[in-house]
């Protein structure tokens, strides 16, 4: 199935090869998939992001994703 993923600040690291500019791109995954699946074929350490949106509100690792949702994923955010 093809979802979207949006990594955001020191994540967009782990996007895969682009096929264009931004931070959004597609992701095949194999169905049944999960947030926490889809972390683990990008190989972000499931540690790292600290806010999952899925579909635009909040969501968690055990989420399941189908076809056409997008996950959102930010990283912790210091400030002061």
């Amino acid at each position: 199935m093809q979802i979207e993923i949006k990594l955001l600040a020191h994540l967009k690291q782990y996007l895969p090869a682009p096929d264009s500019t931004g931070n959004v791109r597609p992701l095949e995954i194999a169905e049944p998939a999960t947030v926490k699946d889809v972390l683990e074929k990008l190989g972000i350490p499931l540690d790292v992001p600290k806010v999952i949106m899925l579909n635009d509100r909040q969501g968690i690792m055990d989420d399941e994703v189908v076809p056409g949702d997008r996950v959102t994923l930010f990283p912790p955010v210091g400030g002061g």
